[in-house]
C-alpha cells in the first residue's frame, strides 16, 4: 500500500480490537518491554530513564493517546509495530511499574559487567 508516496505496512489500518482493549499486559508489550530495558541498561541511561518514568507516570495514558495521534508521522522514522505495541502499553496503569522494573532487572544483567571491563580496562592501563 502506497501513502503520500511511502510505502506503509498493511497492519496500519487494521486493529486487533482484542488486544486494544485487554486490561493485562500482553506477551509481546512484555517482549518489547525487555527490548527497551536491555537498550537502555546497555547505553547506561538507566538513571534518566527511570526518572523520566516516575515522573510521567500520572500521565502514562495522555502519552499513550499523544502517540496515537503522531502514529501517521512515526511510521516513516520508527517500526510501526513496535509504536503500536508500546502505545498498547501505555493505556495500562501497571505499565510504567513493569517498564521500571525490566530496566532494573537489565541493568543488574548489563551494567555490573560493563562496570567490571572498564575498571579491568583501566588498572591494565596504569600498569603499562
Amino acid at each position: 500500500m502506497c501513502f503520500g508516496g511511502f510505502a506503509i505496512q498493511e497492519d496500519f489500518w487494521n486493529v486487533d480490537w482484542d488486544k486494544e482493549f485487554a486490561e493485562e499486559l500482553q506477551e509481546d508489550e512484555l517482549e518489547l518491554f525487555d527490548k527497551v530495558a536491555e537498550e537502555v541498561a546497555k547505553r547506561q541511561l538507566t538513571v534518566p530513564a527511570l526518572m523520566l518514568l516516575e515522573g510521567f507516570k500520572p500521565l502514562n495514558w495522555v502519552g499513550s493517546q499523544f502517540m496515537l495521534l503522531m502514529e501517521p508521522l512515526t511510521v516513516y522514522i520508527f517500526n510501526l509495530k513496535e509504536v503500536q505495541i508500546l502505545r498498547r502499553a501505555l493505556q495500562k496503569r501497571e505499565a510504567m511499574e513493569e517498564l521500571a522494573r525490566r530496566i532494573e532487572e537489565a541493568e543488574m544483567k548489563f551494567g555490573p559487567k560493563r562496570k567490571r571491563k572498564k575498571r579491568k580496562n583501566k588498572i591494565e592501563e596504569e600498569s603499562e
